[in-house]
């Protein structure tokens, strides 16, 4: 895998910026966050303190893992 591409869950622009599309609301990424382990998104999300940060590498591969 790449070199971790990190953007705060927040940045709704860097994240669309980076190909990510979905969830489109900080609230549906904070949703995203709480259910990491269940979706199979837990290596997608990195805190750094009180931040929480998508590694977009890691979430789009976990992402196009899950696709039917």
């Amino acid at each position: 895998m790449s070199d971790p591409i990190l953007v705060p869950i927040t940045d709704l622009a860097a994240l669309r910026d980076a190909g990510i599309r979905y969830p489109e609301t900080v609230d549906g990424w904070r949703w995203a966050f709480r259910v990491r382990e269940e979706r199979g998104l837990t290596r997608a999300f990195v805190r750094q303190g009180r931040r929480v940060l998508v590694d977009v590498p890691a979430y789009l591969h976990a992402v196009r893992g899950h696709a039917v």
